[in-house]
Order: structure tokens, then C-alpha cells, then sequence
């Protein structure tokens, strides 16, 4: 498997998972979930995740998916309304639908799931090992991954992470080079309060030993505040001729953290992305699919440009209610299937057997989630 695993990470087939229709960050974690928001539209954040799984497609993949019967109290209503308790209800009515700290609102950051490998008639995930508000989160890659082997015909190891480990974000795979990105307490937050824990450097090598990742293939670099993980300072293109190179920000890692990636790779397989790009509109969670490049819908021409310039196609996505209150982009809510794994073309599980159906159930989503502000009191953040 050491000789194809890092060629064989960006298959065409991209895991996503729907938004919690009583969508709400947890204002915590990450430096715009810090911002205490009372006021969301679950189905504007419905809209812009479908905007991602219709730009999959026309870059010629395909989305994974499935729906969960957990969300099914909070469907159907025009308004919900949380309480300071964390209660959830329809608005103006009494009974209680739920509880926000039982909802996984984090969820449809994917790209913190599993990173997965196919090897003849194996199939191999590494799972990651999350902040415990969400570690539920595991089971529905389990069960996704549990159907997806059983129709490619392949048999399936799922793998735990002993050690702080946040997924396939932290993974950035350049031709036979990969860079794996974590955090060190007092390195990353230096002069700041301390922030939440992020991937280890145990969490990011074990990941990448279960896998066979040769150690002289490993780039191993520590993040700095406020990129909480490595797909928000780079990632890896693909040009359709070319070698491929790292789209990076320079200002996103610790100590000579950039210039050891830079020696390493090679300037010339280094495109630069600017500070606002990189920090205020997520130019580095972009994702690409194939030929096309998944951009978040702020960043600016000169971006557009470098991307264009590999020839590569960009397509613009709205992120304002989806992940504009939480931080984060396109590569956030898509998680890479390896080549290699065959799916039916007519899954129930992909986006394009059964886009007529996803699209229908935007009009079950509440339009409107309003929070009472006592809600956020003393709750950590960062």
C-alpha cells in the first residue's frame, strides 16, 4: 500500500454531511465561533451545503451522503427557538424537541472525518480522535463507511486514534509529499489565553503509520492561532499538466514552520495565498475536484487568478450562514474517498441518484433559529 496511498487520496468521491437543521455553533473552538450569534436560517446554511454538493458534480465527482432520523423532530417547522437552558422548540409552542448540547453541530465539518484507504479487497480507516462535544460524530462515519464497503465489495477496518487527532484535516497531500499539520500548547496560542487542543503531533504520525506513509514522504509542521487546522492554510492542486504544487499562506505556521515546507517541496510548487485571502475569507479550505477548484465565494480575483493560472477551473461558493458564523469553507464540509473505491453509480448514497430528493427537503428545514442570549453565558471559547 506504501507506494499508492498518497496517490490515491483525492478520489473523485467525496464524503459530506447534511447540517442539523437546528443549525448553531457551539461558540466555541475556533476564533469566529468565538463571536456569540443569536440569530441563524438553518435553511440558508441547507442552500450553500447544497451549492457544495452541486459544485462536486459539475467538477465531475460525486458527493456521499446519507440523512439521519435524528433530525427529524426539528423538520417541518417554520421557526425554532432556543432557551437559555439549551431547550429547543417550534417557536411559540411548549414542547420540547430537544436539547442544543445533545445536537452534533459540528457535524457537517467532514473534513474531519476518517482518512480512509483501499488496498485490493480492503478497505482501511483511520478514525479521528475529536474534542469530546464531538466524538458522536464517529458513528456516522461507521455506518456510512459500513455501507460504502459493502457495496464496492470490499471488506472494512475501521482504526481508533489513541491520541488528539482532528482527521483529514490536518492532511495535505503534494504529488509523493504530504504535510501534516498540529498543534503544540504555548507554541500554538503563544500570548494568548489558552485555546482549545488541536491535533498532536502522536495523533498525526499515528495516523500516517497505520497507513505506511514512508517517514521520508512526511512533512510535519505546527499551526499558529487562528488556523485550527492545516486546510485552513493550504492544500494541495493538482494542475492538469504540471506537477502539483501547495497553496499556501506562509503566516499560518509556527516558528520556520514555512520555510521548512517551502525547503522541502521546493519554492516553485509553492503558490502563495495572501493574508486576507487566508485568514478572513479561507482561501486555503478551498477543494478540488477533479479539474475544478471549490472556492469559498470572498476571496479575491487575485486568488482566483493564481488558481486559474494552474489551469484549473474555480467555481464560487456562498458560505455567509453555513460556516460564516463558525469559520470555514468548501474543504470543511468534504472529506476525499480514495481512488480506487468503486460505488454504483445509482447508491442511494450518492448526491446524483438522488438529487431530486435532497433538494425537495430544503422546504422541511426551519427557516429561522433564534437563541436567547443567556444561552452562551460562561460557556468556554477558543
Amino acid at each position: 500500500m506504501t507506494a499508492s496511498v498518497l496517490a490515491d487520496v483525492h478520489g473523485d468521491l467525496l464524503v459530506v454531511r447534511p447540517p442539523v437543521p437546528a443549525t448553531c455553533n457551539k461558540a466555541g473552538a475556533n476564533y469566529k465561533s468565538e463571536v456569540t450569534h443569536l440569530d441563524y436560517s438553518p435553511r440558508r446554511a441547507y442552500d450553500e451545503w447544497l451549492s457544495i454538493l452541486d459544485g462536486i458534480v459539475a467538477c465531475g465527482g460525486d458527493a456521499i451522503y446519507a440523512f439521519e432520523a435524528v433530525d427529524e423532530p426539528f423538520l417541518d417547522h417554520d421557526a425554532l427557538e432556543v432557551d437559555a437552558a439549551g431547550d429547543i422548540r417550534a417557536a411559540g409552542a411548549t414542547a420540547v424537541l430537544g436539547n442544543l448540547r445533545d445536537v452534533e453541530t459540528g457535524r457537517v465539518f467532514t473534513a474531519n472525518g476518517p482518512w480512509v484507504t483501499v488496498d485490493g479487497g480492503r478497505a482501511r480507516a483511520v478514525m479521528p480522535h475529536m474534542l469530546p462535544h464531538r466524538r458522536g460524530e464517529a458513528s456516522y462515519y461507521r455506518a456510512l463507511l459500513a455501507d460504502l464497503a459493502a457495496q464496492a465489495g470490499v471488506a472494512l477496518e475501521l482504526i481508533d486514534n489513541p491520541h488528539r487527532w482532528e482527521g483529514m484535516a490536518d492532511v495535505a497531500v503534494v504529488g509523493d509529499r504530504v504535510i501534516l499539520t498540529h498543534a503544540v500548547p504555548g507554541h500554538y496560542d503563544q500570548g494568548l489565553a489558552p485555546k482549545s487542543p488541536r491535533s498532536c503531533l502522536d495523533g498525526v504520525t499515528f495516523a500516517a503509520d497505520q497507513h505506511g506513509v514512508p517517514a521520508e514522504a512526511r512533512i510535519y509542521a505546527e499551526l499558529v492561532y487562528p488556523h485550527f487546522h492545516g486546510d485552513t492554510v493550504h492544500f494541495g492542486a493538482r494542475p492538469p499538466s504540471g506537477a502539483p504544487v501547495l497553496v499556501h499562506y506562509a503566516g499560518g505556521l509556527w516558528g520556520d514552520g514555512h520555510d521548512r515546507v517551502v525547503a522541502a517541496l521546493g519554492g516553485d510548487h509553492v503558490v502563495a495565498i495572501g493574508i486576507d485571502d487566508a485568514v478572513h475569507q479561507y482561501a486555503g479550505n478551498s477543494r478540488q475536484v477533479r479539474d475544478g477548484v471549490l472556492v469559498p465565494d470572498g476571496v479575491s480575483p487575485r486568488f482566483v487568478a493564481a488558481i486559474e493560472a494552474l489551469g484549473l477551473t474555480t467555481h464560487r461558493v456562498p458560505l455567509f450562514e453555513l460556516f460564516g458564523k463558525a469559520g470555514g469553507g468548501p474543504a470543511c464540509a468534504t472529506l476525499y474517498l480514495p481512488r480506487g473505491l468503486a460505488v454504483p453509480a445509482d447508491s442511494p448514497l450518492r448526491y446524483s441518484a438522488t438529487r431530486d430528493a435532497v433538494r425537495a427537503r430544503r422546504e422541511r428545514i426551519p427557516q429561522r433559529l433564534t437563541v436567547a442570549s443567556d444561552y452562551f453565558a460562561g460557556k468556554p471559547r477558543g
